[in-house]
C-alpha cells in the first residue's frame, strides 16, 4: 500500500487525477489490471478525449495495435512498475533480483521489455550505482505460487539423505 512515485510534470497532473477519485494513491491502484482501466480514464479526462475503452485486454490490444491513449497507459505502467519495484530494491537491499509477477504484464512481455521499466527501477539519483546489476525476471508460470508450495512440500517430505 505505498504511495505512486511521481518522476514528471505529466505523472504529476496524472496523480492529481487520481487523488479527485481516490484521496490516497496507492501503488497497487495503478500497477493492476483495474489500474490500466483506471489510468486510461484519468489520461482521457485529463485530456479531454472520450474513452471508449473499458478492460485491460482491449487497453492491451489496442496499445499493442498503435491507438496512442492506450500506448501512454502501458509505458506510463511499466515506468510506475520501475519505480516501485527500484524503491523495494532500495528499501529492502534486494540486489538479488526483481520478480514481476501476475497476470498484467505476460499480456504485452514484448512492449515490456522495450518500456520505460527498467531506466526507472535504475533512475535512483546518487543511488543509482546500487541498482545497477540488479537482474528482472518476468515470472510468467500460471500459478507459481502454488508450484512454489508444491516444490516447498516435495523437499520437506524428500529424506535428507536423498539430495
Amino acid at each position: 500500500h505505498v504511495d505512486l512515485p511521481i518522476g514528471s510534470l505529466r505523472e504529476a497532473a496524472l496523480w492529481q487525477q487520481l487523488f479527485v477519485e481516490l484521496g490516497h494513491v496507492r501503488a497497487e491502484d495503478i500497477l493492476s489490471g483495474s489500474g490500466l482501466v483506471r489510468l486510461y480514464r484519468s489520461i482521457c479526462s485529463l485530456d479531454n478525449h472520450v474513452p471508449h475503452l473499458t478492460s485491460p485486454a482491449e487497453i492491451s490490444s489496442a496499445a499493442l495495435a498503435g491507438d496512442p491513449v492506450a500506448e501512454e497507459v502501458l509505458s506510463l505502467f511499466c515506468i510506475w512498475l520501475g519505480r516501485v519495484a527500484g524503491n523495494g530494491v532500495l528499501t529492502l537491499g534486494a540486489r538479488g533480483g526483481v520478480y514481476i509477477v501476475g497476470g498484467v504484464i505476460p499480456r504485452f512481455s514484448a512492449f515490456f521489455q522495450s518500456s520505460g521499466f527498467a531506466k526507472s527501477l535504475r533512475s535512483k539519483g546518487c543511488m543509482s550505482h546500487y541498482l545497477e546489476g540488479v537482474p528482472v525476471w518476468l515470472v510468467t508460470a500460471e500459478y507459481p505460487g502454488l508450484e512454489g508450495a508444491g516444490v516447498a512440500l516435495q523437499q520437506m517430505l524428500e529424506p535428507a539423505d536423498a539430495a
